[in-house]
């Protein structure tokens, strides 16, 4: 066998089709578990809100709001404001509604309404505005 030469291939440089296979693969679920745990606490986070409902019709007497809210949410609901026809009420007293609770609000202005009319108001809260119509008796 002179003069013929077996030439030998030198593969200390090559990375290996498994190898490279298990790394795409474990680069793959790295990222879907991150994709993963981003969309659980983002939905989560989402569905911890308070939700306000009125229950029954707003009243005013006189001065003096009468109305009953419940939060039908997950989470607690601070209000913050109370307006009607675009009078703000001066002496609302920020409060909290605990999640799945009710409770008879009383907000006084500093102006009488006139009776028999529906009088549009707003609670502004940290969940949002809610809008309502309130009667004027």
């Amino acid at each position: 066998m002179r003069g013929f030469k077996i030439n030998k291939i030198d593969r200390r440089g090559e990375i290996s089709t498994p190898i490279i296979t298990i790394l795409v693969t474990v680069a793959a679920l790295a990222v879907t578990g991150m994709a993963i745990t981003w969309m659980a606490s983002t939905g989560s986070a989402a569905s911890m809100q308070g939700a306000l409902i009125i229950i029954g019709t707003p009243v005013v007497q006189n001065d003096t709001l009468y109305m009953t809210l419940k939060n039908i949410g997950t989470a607690d609901a601070n209000l913050v404001s109370c307006t009607l026809n675009f009078t703000i009420s001066s002496n609302f007293i920020p409060s909290t509604i605990k999640a799945g609770e009710s409770v008879a609000l009383q907000v006084k202005f500093s102006q009488s309404f006139a009776h028999g009319q529906t009088i549009k108001g707003s609670l502004s809260t940290n969940q949002g505005t809610l809008q309502f119509s309130a009667f004027s008796q």
